[in-house]
């Protein structure tokens, strides 16, 4: 394999503070930019239902108003009536910021507080360009290769070859305490108990022939349908080399697994099937 110039635009997709400055050296962990972006958390709280009064009287019984920050649980609006032996209270369903009550409709709408948003640099290497208050362009040498599917998004990790060839699967057997931490590369298929014992001892990432779909979709909890991955959180990235079922990978690719063994390898698993925009990636920085 040649090595090749390898660029990685990091931004986050929002406005913020940029962490690098061009020209600096960096590592994967390295923060490149960080900011917030609104949260989608929104929820509309119908307060008539909950203090069973009518709709233009809610306006009444308010004890939070618009601007306000709230805590989950925190009352809202309370009622009280016979003499104020009974009483009625609306909470907030999730700690946020009141956006909007409507005194004719009796309506409050509450907002999740801002949600931070990071990018790590994902790559060693040289920062060659700045997005301002967005992020960098990170430049390394390096080898890459490319899977035809997987799952979950970036990770990194010492590359380690667990199985003898190409054609051999990767079971539970092979996943040893020591690869914690590791970015494993196994053979023709990997099974599910390697999957959920490798998420157990912390194994960074798995790079296989193939997988059983079923196993997938037990390890994952639900079928993907959208043809669109990389936002997984299933505790480790997989890169699928061949395809679904049993699939060994050619020799070729796997000895240049196992000349990179011991060195550092950046993954990411996202897919974007039909368009083939994306495929799952394989780096080997120099």
């Amino acid at each position: 394999m040649e090595t090749v110039t390898i660029t990685k635009e990091r931004r986050i997709p929002t406005t913020g503070e940029v962490m690098v400055k061009q020209g600096q050296q960096v590592e994967p962990d390295t923060l490149i930019a960080a900011g917030t972006v609104p949260s989608q958390d929104i929820h509309e709280l119908r307060l008539y239902r909950s203090l069973n009064v009518n709709p233009d009287d809610v306006k009444n019984h308010i004890v939070k108003h618009e601007g306000e920050t709230v805590e989950k649980d925190e009352v809202v609006a309370i009622a009280r009536s016979f003499f104020g032996r009974q009483t009625r209270m609306a909470r907030s369903p999730i700690d946020g910021v009141i956006m909007a009550f409507s005194s004719s409709t009796g309506r409050m709408m509450i907002r999740g507080h801002p949600v931070p948003v990071e990018v790590f640099s994902h790559l060693p290497g040289k920062v060659v360009d700045i997005y301002p208050d967005e992020g960098a362009v990170v430049e390394t040498q390096g080898y890459r290769l490319n899977g035809v599917f997987g799952v979950s998004g970036e990770a990194h990790g010492i590359l380690e070859v667990a199985v003898e060839s190409g054609d051999i699967p990767l079971t539970s057997t092979e996943i040893l305490p020591e690869y914690g931490g590791k970015i494993l590369v196994g053979g023709s298929v990997v099974t599910l108990d390697a999957l959920r014992k490798a998420v157990k001892i912390g194994v960074r990432g798995i790079i296989v022939g193939g997988v059983d779909q079923k196993d997938l979709t037990f390890f994952l909890g639900y079928e993907i349908g959208h043809g669109v991955t990389g936002g997984e959180d299933v505790g480790l990235t997989l890169i699928l080399m061949e395809g679904f079922g049993v699939n060994p990978i050619p020799d070729t690719v796997f000895d240049s697994f196992k000349e990179f063994s011991g060195k550092l390898s950046c993954i990411d698993g996202t897919t974007h099937i039909r368009s083939r925009s994306l495929q799952p990636e394989i780096i080997i920085p120099l």
